[in-house]
């Protein structure tokens, strides 16, 4: 296997820097729920495991602003975890061309609808004529406390994506500060992402303004056997 880094010639100077707003959401898939969702790149479990859901509004990056939502599973090879991002969409025609040059990220494009109150968001996410819907319930940022990514374990933000015959490996870095949500509503998920309401919601969490630093990529190329 030869390992290089990328290079950027042509496209946006690495790393990217970006701030805006983000909710987190924290799930529990079952072995057959986690089956039911491979179609989605998932890989199988005998025991179950957690992942992330992470919906995003930049208000600033590389490329400008753009909308996010994205599924990130952490995956076991015997005791090793390996995180990745197996199902994304984007707003941005340029975070999708990007996103799959930098980082090998399998970026979708899709349209973003905004609903906002003080207690509640909403968004619809519309992808090839197919929509779903989120809808949140949010705690009194009152209460949010800072944190930062040396506060989580390094597997859960040491990412590796396969794209085609290459292996990309990186560890994304944010700061800011988090407040809870209580609840999270899935609608009409249909075929373009895991229909989490099947899933049991452990804890959710949102930044009103955060900061994340998307690094180079080491870049490695699979050898086939």
């Amino acid at each position: 296997m030869n390992t290089t880094t990328l290079s950027t010639q042509n496209h946006t100077q690495l790393p990217w820097h970006l701030s805006g707003e983000g909710y987190i959401l924290n799930y529990w898939l079952s072995p057959l729920l986690i089956r039911s969702f491979q179609p989605f790149g998932l890989a199988e479990s005998r025991f179950g495991r957690l992942v992330q859901v992470m919906l995003v509004r930049y208000h600033t990056s590389p490329i400008g602003p753009y909308d996010e939502l994205l599924f990130l599973d952490h995956a076991f090879t015997g005791l090793k975890m390996h995180s990745n991002i197996p199902k994304i969409y984007v707003s941005s025609q340029s975070s999708v061309d990007e996103g799959r040059y930098h980082w090998g990220i399998p970026k979708e494009l899709a349209q973003f609808e905004w609903g906002h109150t003080a207690q509640h968001l909403s968004c619809r996410i519309t992808h090839e004529n197919e929509t779903l819907s989120i809808k949140l319930n949010l705690f009194d940022q009152k209460h949010a406390f800072a944190v930062s990514s040396q506060c989580v374990p390094s597997q859960f933000l040491n990412i590796k994506q396969q794209d085609q015959h290459f292996l990309y490996q990186f560890s994304p870095s944010f700061k800011g500060r988090l407040a809870y949500l209580s609840q999270a509503t899935w609608t009409n998920t249909q075929n373009i992402f895991p229909d989490l309401s099947q899933a049991t919601f452990l804890k959710g969490f949102y930044s009103t303004d955060f900061n994340l630093i998307f690094p180079e990529a080491i870049k490695s190329e699979l050898i086939s056997k």
